[in-house]
C-alpha cells in the first residue's frame, strides 16, 4: 500500500485590474478560490507529549464507531529506519513506546539500556566518570530517536494506537 501526500496546488497568477476590461462595472469580481489540504492535521507541528501523556487523555468512544484501528504491519513498519540517522552503541537497548493518531505521533518515550558485559566476578558499580558517560551517550540517543520517530508518517486514521518497539 502507498500513501503520498502531496500540497495544495499553487494559487492562480494574480491579474491585475485594468479599466478598458470587458466586464461591465456593476459585475462583482470572481470570487477567490479557496483551496482546503486534505489532512490539516498532518500539516501541524508535531507533539511534544510523552507516550504516557498521550495516553492519558481519554479517546472518545461511540458504539457506532466504524474507524479501523492500523494493523501491527502499518505500525511497525514505518518504525525501521528510525535509527538510521543516530548513532547508537553496539550494546544499547532501545524501548520506543509510540501513541499514533492522523499518521502523525501524538506521544512518545523512548528508553535506553545499555547492556553491561557479563562476567564471572561481582559486577562493581560503574564509576562517575564511567556514570556520567553513559548518561550524556544516553541523552543524544534518546534526543536524536525521539526526533526520528516524530518525524515518522503513518497511514491516516482517526483512531489513536499506541505501540512499543525494542531494539
Amino acid at each position: 500500500m502507498l500513501v503520498a501526500c502531496a500540497s495544495a496546488p499553487p494559487p492562480p497568477p494574480v491579474v491585475e485590474a485594468a479599466e478598458d476590461h470587458d466586464l461591465p462595472a456593476d459585475e462583482p469580481a470572481p470570487a477567490a478560490s479557496v483551496v482546503s489540504v486534505d489532512a490539516p492535521e498532518r500539516s501541524a507541528p508535531s507533539s511534544t507529549k510523552s507516550y504516557d501523556e498521550a495516553l492519558s487523555t481519554p479517546e472518545r468512544l461511540d458504539v457506532n464507531d466504524d474507524r479501523v484501528h492500523l494493523t501491527d504491519a502499518q505500525l511497525t513498519g514505518p518504525m525501521r529506519s528510525v535509527l538510521t540517522s543516530c548513532r547508537v552503541a553496539p550494546t544499547a537497548r532501545i524501548t520506543i513506546k509510540t501513541a499514533v493518531q492522523n499518521g502523525r505521533a501524538i506521544g512518545v518515550t523512548v528508553i535506553v539500556r545499555f547492556d553491561k558485559p557479563k562476567s564471572s566476578a561481582k559486577p562493581r558499580p560503574p564509576s562517575r566518570a564511567a556514570a556520567r558517560a553513559e548518561a550524556k551517550a544516553s541523552a543524544k540517543i534518546i534526543a536524536c530517536v525521539d526526533r526520528a520517530v516524530r518525524g515518522v508518517t503513518w497511514p491516516p486514521s482517526g483512531r489513536r494506537d499506541s505501540f512499543t518497539t525494542e531494539f
